[in-house]
């Protein structure tokens, strides 16, 4: 149980669960970051513009810290290949919300927690259990119910497809993040960051859209603004959880933000939510819940001092 790496004494705050308390925060946090990426799109940015600008204004922000605060960051070739992987997802995520519905793309993403599970027995040695055949099951035939029952490309857009890219990439590169906890919070934060604003950069390229021109310098200041206030403060949270927490629970406690996205995207936009997404959201968010109790069955918080401080000169 999470209480056997616990510290302190009896009836003080439990140190491991921390990074599932603001994990939480930081999932609820992702579900309304739909809202500034549509209102950046309804100032001129399409969402790749928006992403490249974002990122940017939170790789700015938090390498300026590690400026004043004199920090030495710390990052190994594995947490690299993490932060990359991680930065792909935020990227693709932000992207994705502009392609297709709101409420789509965040159920898709969700199928991470199937991923998540796949890399752990795959990769990180775990056992392949009985439940792990019931939540992978739950999780895709989810995805099929939210995309119509129908599984031919042609119901598949752009969209989709970058939410589905999202969510295994988030799934390996937390996987990657957890396994080794050498990197220093602010390293591993200002890295991912930094991979995100060159990955929606590449996308940008690749669909042939334009950088912004001076016309949009508000747009560029709402969105560097944007980067710096909220956008760097979840990815710093969801990487700092990742470090501390198994991927398969951490996927877990984001689901969390399929329930503020969700509603907010259905309340909001009137997007529509009929039977079978409504079916399709509860597999998903049922498959996660049943891998949470078995992750909680053992210790997935990695023990406090596993994880370097960050060291000031």
């Amino acid at each position: 149980m999470m209480r056997q790496v616990a510290h302190g004494s009896r009836g003080a705050p439990d140190p491991a669960m921390t990074p599932v308390l603001l994990t939480l925060v930081s999932a609820i946090l992702w579900g309304l970051w739909w809202m500034p990426i549509r209102w950046i799109e309804g100032m001129g940015l399409s969402g790749a513009q928006a992403s490249v600008i974002c990122n940017a204004g939170a790789a700015l922000a938090i390498l300026g810290y590690i400026i004043i605060a004199r920090v030495r960051p710390r990052v190994t070739a594995r947490t690299v290949l993490g932060a990359a992987l991680i930065g792909a997802a935020f990227a693709s995520y932000s992207v994705a919300l502009t392609l297709s519905d709101v409420v789509r793309v965040i159920l898709l993403f969700y199928l991470a927690p199937a991923w998540g599970k796949i890399i752990e027995w795959a990769f990180l040695g775990h056992r392949w259990r009985a439940v792990s055949s019931v939540t992978l099951t739950l999780s895709l035939v989810g995805a099929w119910l939210v995309l119509g029952g129908d599984l031919s490309l042609s119901s598949i857009n752009a969209g989709d497809a970058l939410a589905l890219f999202s969510g295994a990439s988030w799934a390996i590169g937390a996987a990657l993040v957890f396994s080794d906890g050498r990197a220093t919070a602010s390293a591993l934060t200002l890295a991912t960051a930094f991979w995100a604003m060159l990955l929606s950069l590449a996308f940008a390229w690749l669909t042939g859209e334009a950088l912004p021109n001076v016309a949009s310098a508000a747009a560029i200041v709402a969105s560097l603004a944007l980067g710096a206030v909220y956008l760097l403060p979840i990815i710093a949270i969801s990487l700092w959880g990742a470090q501390r927490l198994s991927p398969a629970l951490l996927s877990f406690l984001f689901t969390l933000e399929i329930v503020s996205g969700v509603v907010s995207g259905v309340l909001l936009l009137d997007e529509p939510f009929g039977l079978w997404r409504l079916s399709g959201g509860v597999l998903i968010i049922g498959a996660a819940v049943i891998e949470a109790f078995a992750a909680l069955r053992k210790a997935t918080v990695a023990p406090p001092m596993a994880i370097p401080s960050e060291p000031v000169q």
